[in-house]
């Protein structure tokens, strides 16, 4: 074994604790974007495996019934590659009298589009065969086995059926239910599928099909479908605006800028770690080095020897790293499970994860090459006897003698100090912002995620529950409450997609406001912030409205935009829509706390009943399917600012060392001393943490827009009690650091600190 390498082992040994630190940098570093890489690289191949397999349509049109003229008019539109027609009900499941649970339930065909994957039982169903096969996550919420028989109630048919198999639909992948949900509830909505002829024979339909499916190229063909339907068209979706499918997709997107994000911050400051550490580490070495080149080493192998510091510990870590982040990806795929129906799970890297672990390896290895390069270029002799020394000029303060005369002398040495090393109090500040930075993200993303769902659910809504019926004007005689009609409609301008038209009676159930704080009023039209953003609406402009089941464009003046999360879309008044000739006909009643469960159970105007209760509820599990990603954030987010931090003040301590000797020599005492440390650590902290509020309060906005949807905006929310806590853990690191730079103060060897001196 060469001289070189026993000095390394020798190094590795003796200095282990440093050398750990790089370690566990370049560990870490690896770990969060190659995990977070794997966890949405792995949903994207998951999602891609099973609408591929399935061959999920590319866009659907729902209508109040098709004919056969339709279909074909449909068919020749440019573009459609292929239609299907099937028959789409909704049913009540009566098995459980204590609670009501609903079922979609579609006619299957066998037309090789959208076909759903059997998970368990009898093969799927010809169209003559009896029986329902119904979702995996229903059934299992709902504790029924394959071979078990159902009661469904469809208007006045009751039908019992039996149960013969499992199924997950490509096009359900995050089935919801009803759009008032925003995440999966399995326990009392799910969906199925059935024959042609259990639809005609015991469910008594007799209607023509409601639902196509289409594979067609990328075009906007909404307008051709409204030429073609007319009145007929309820709504027209595609991949991205069909909630039970883009919620999944969107979900993919949102992980990947979240790896990218956070990754990029958290990267930049283990770098800044890294480099710091190595410096540092190899900076005590100078003399060492010189030793080296005394003894005949060259300048090229003597700096290969250092990179190989970087080399063997930064890529130690980032290999180990690389090797555990599997865990961190299945971790990251495990919150989302509950969230999406899909049948095979897997985790996929692509060469993004090769680039960040170059990176990182690089770093090390460059970090420590350039580290040494001073020593290396230098005279033995210079280093033998202690190093060089800087040249030192006036600072731009001390030519103002009535400021410069009021500071102390800690205070003095503090501002020359920072002047002079200037690359090393901006590491500092960096170093203290970017721990701000992500801290800030950490705390306030699930904080955003539960402001939305408080201010939706006290908010914006204050009814108890939502009737819906098919015969409004009878429930409308039997209860009090505020009408709501909901249609999907196409505007002009948009932003190419239909949203969501909600019509409100006058009533005291529906209570977003704008940005100026206004309530929705009879003088136009509102647009939510998420659709006007998008479609680039503001207050002033004119839009035109053209709504489902209506083949008329009615056009308003934008008066406001709401902050409201949810619905992305348009809220109008019944008399404004009324006067402009619109058809107001609700089928939503929002209702007080005042109606007793007994007055609505039973009722034959009351086709389902929605619980604000149980939206919240479920607005919780959402939020509860990221807190643990959100949690591991800020966990790794804490330990790296905590490393950080030490080692920049590491450094400091290491590259100053003399300079404590020397003062201590001209008399200054310890407590001294370490008041000199304190300012000096104060003030870098106090600077970065100043750049760290606005800038984290900027991540944390452009964070939580990552999340948002066509159907959902999130707008950033923390607290003055987070962001004292993120402030806590950021000054208490640097205290911490302040503190045991003073213990090493107390422990200063004068004599080898001044060895070489002149």
């Amino acid at each position: 074994m060469s001289f070189l390498n026993l000095k390394l082992r020798r190094d590795i040994f003796k200095n282990w604790t440093q050398f750990f630190s790089v370690f566990l940098m370049s560990f870490l570093s690896v770990l969060v974007f190659v995990g977070l890489q794997g966890a949405w690289g792995g949903l994207d191949k998951s999602l891609d495996n099973f609408t591929t397999t399935a061959n999920l349509a590319d866009s659907w049109v729902y209508s109040t019934g098709f004919t056969n003229e339709d279909i074909e008019k449909i068919s020749e539109l440019s573009g459609v590659e292929k239609v299907v027609e099937k028959t789409q009900i909704k049913v009540t499941d009566i098995r459980d009298d204590t609670r009501e649970k609903y079922l979609s339930v579609d006619t299957y065909s066998s037309d090789n589009l959208s076909t759903p994957f059997l998970t368990e039982g009898h093969e799927l169903p010809t169209k003559e065969e009896e029986g329902i096969w119904l979702n995996k996550e229903y059934a299992t919420e709902n504790s029924i086995a394959v071979g078990d028989a159902i009661q469904l109630k469809y208007r006045e048919h009751q039908v019992k059926l039996n149960v013969k198999g499992f199924i997950q639909s490509p096009e359900k992948i995050y089935y919801t239910g009803t759009q008032e949900f925003i995440a999966p509830n399995y326990s009392d909505y799910g969906y199925g599928i059935i024959s042609q002829r259990t639809l005609q024979q015991n469910f008594q339909y007799r209607g023509p099909s409601n639902v196509i499916g289409m594979r067609n190229a990328k075009n906007d063909i909404r307008k051709n479908i409204e030429s073609i339907l007319g009145v007929k068209q309820i709504a027209y979706y595609n991949r991205e605006t069909l909630n039970e499918v883009a919620n999944a997709l969107d979900r993919v997107g949102q992980i990947r800028n979240l790896s990218y994000m956070f990754s990029f911050i958290f990267i930049l400051l283990a770098i800044l770690a890294m480099y710091t550490t190595i410096r540092r580490l190899i900076g005590s070495q100078i003399k060492e080095i010189a030793v080296l080149k005394a003894l005949g080493f060259s300048n090229l192998s003597i700096g290969v020897h250092y990179a190989s510091y970087g080399f063997l510990i930064g890529g130690g870590g980032a290999v180990l790293g690389a090797l555990v982040s599997p865990l961190l990806s299945w971790f990251v795929l495990n919150t989302q499970k509950d969230m999406f129906s899909i049948p095979e799970w897997t985790i996929s890297y692509n060469y993004t994860s090769l680039i960040v672990i170059s990176i990182v390896v690089f770093t090390c290895v460059l970090s420590a090459f350039l580290a040494s390069r001073e020593a290396r270029i230098g005279l033995p002799v210079l280093f033998l006897r202690g190093g060089n020394t800087k040249n030192v000029h006036s600072i731009i303060l001390e030519k103002m003698p009535f400021l410069w005369n009021a500071l102390s002398f800690e205070n003095r040495w503090a501002f020359r100090d920072a002047a002079i090393n200037r690359v090393r109090m901006l590491m500092g500040i960096i170093g203290v912002a970017g721990g701000m930075m992500l801290l800030t993200a950490g705390f306030g993303m699930p904080e955003s995620i539960n402001h939305l769902v408080d201010k939706a659910y006290n908010q914006d809504f204050t009814y108890d529950r939502r009737l819906e019926t098919t015969n409004f004007d009878a429930l409308n005689d039997e209860f009090d409450g505020q009408s709501v009609q909901i249609l999907p409609a196409r505007y002009t301008p948009d932003d190419g997609y239909n949203r969501l038209l909600i019509i409100i009676s006058k009533g005291s159930f529906v209570n977003m406001r704008t940005k100026d704080n206004k309530t929705v009023s009879n003088d136009g039209i509102y647009l939510t912030n998420g659709f006007a953003e998008r479609a680039n609406l503001k207050v002033g402009n004119k839009v035109k409205v053209r709504s489902s089941l209506d083949t008329n464009d009615y056009e308003f003046e934008v008066k406001g935009i709401i902050t409201s999360e949810t619905n992305q879309g348009a809220y109008i008044m019944q008399e404004t829509w009324e006067k402009a000739g619109g058809k107001f006909a609700p089928h939503t009643l929002l209702v007080g706390a005042n109606l007793a469960v007994s007055e609505l159970k039973n009722n034959s105007n009351v086709e389902s009943v929605i619980n604000i209760v149980n939206q919240k509820e479920n607005a919780y599990e959402f939020v509860e399917s990221l807190s643990s990603i959100f949690m591991m954030i800020v966990a790794f987010a804490i330990l790296l600012v905590v490393v950080v931090l030490y080692n920049l003040g590491t450094l400091n301590f290491v590259e100053r060392t003399r300079d404590y000797a020397t003062l201590r020599v001209l008399g200054f005492h310890k407590k001294e001393l370490r008041r000199i440390t304190m300012i000096e650590n104060l003030f870098t902290t106090v600077i970065g943490w100043l750049i760290g509020i606005p800038l984290g309060l900027w991540f944390l906005d452009q964070y939580v827009k990552t999340f948002s949807t066509i159907h959902l905006e999130y707008t950033s929310y923390i607290g003055l009690l987070n962001l004292t806590f993120a402030s806590l853990v950021v000054w208490g690191c640097s205290l911490t650091t302040t503190f045991f730079v003073g213990r090493r103060i107390q422990k200063l060897d004068m004599v080898e600190s001044l060895k070489g001196v002149d």
